[in-house]
């Protein structure tokens, strides 16, 4: 098998398409307008109002117009992100227009939040984008590092999950199982089943686990043994034909 080709590669920032460097460039100018309007003494008019809820409204809608590797449409920054660079821009609008300095503590504490929010949002995404990745390299290390062990379950709970979509549930098993180190040890696990498939005491397992990483285990029951003399009862008897 190649593992290579099952390895997805690894998560990239979003792009900034033509048409949100447009959206972008709007968004700024209408911050910057309606924060001048505002210092300027408009603040009657209804279309600073205005200017200011588009201000927002543009943002927000930037915010949420990423495109990922996946084609998939995902926010870049999340809205504290967008409403500070919001601020920000009306803020410098505003200290523009007006004769008081007041505005530019404002646009300096937005300009540290939306660095801080946008390192953060960016941090995030990354991590989103490459969980894909890191989730097949570790399955990948798993299948050719995992110790494996033969145990039997001793105990069981009588508790059961939910019935999820599927048909599974999942209940706690307590397997046995020999350490060449530690000799015969015993761990507890939660299994997943399909319900007309329970597990039962006594049966028989394969335990897997990284050396490293113990609480990472797979287990996976033997089918159960027919016995041989279990013959249906419709079955001819040997040699009647």
């Amino acid at each position: 098998m190649d593992y290579q080709r099952s390895i997805p590669p690894a998560g990239k920032w979003p792009r900034l398409f033509w048409l949100r460097w447009v959206v972008l460039a709007i968004a700024l100018g209408v911050g910057l307008g309606g924060g001048w309007l505002t210092g300027a003494g408009y603040r009657e008019q209804p279309g600073a109002l205005v200017l200011a809820a588009m201000t927002y409204g543009a943002f927000m809608a930037l915010a949420v117009a990423g495109w990922d590797t996946l084609e998939h449409i995902h926010p870049v920054f999340g809205p504290w992100t967008a409403t500070l660079t919001a601020v920000l821009t009306m803020a410098v609008g505003a200290a523009v227009g007006l004769p008081s300095p007041w505005p530019l503590p404002i646009a300096a504490a937005a300009a540290i939040g939306v660095v801080f929010t946008a390192r953060r949002d960016r941090s995030r995404r990354l991590f989103s984008l490459n969980r894909p990745r890191e989730r097949a390299l570790h399955e990948r290390r798993f299948a050719a590092e995992a110790v494996t062990r033969r145990a039997v379950v001793v105990a069981m709970s009588s508790t059961l999950e939910e019935i999820d979509h599927r048909g599974w549930t999942a209940t706690a098993l307590t397997l046995r199982y020999t350490d060449r180190q530690d000799g015969e040890s015993t761990v507890r696990v939660r299994y997943e089943f399909p319900v007309h498939k329970p597990p039962h005491l006594g049966a028989k397992a394969t335990l897997r686990h990284l050396a490293d990483d113990p609480t990472d285990r797979r287990v996976h029951l033997d089918p159960p043994e027919l016995p041989i003399d279990d013959t249906p009862e419709d079955t001819p008897p040997r040699g009647s034909r």
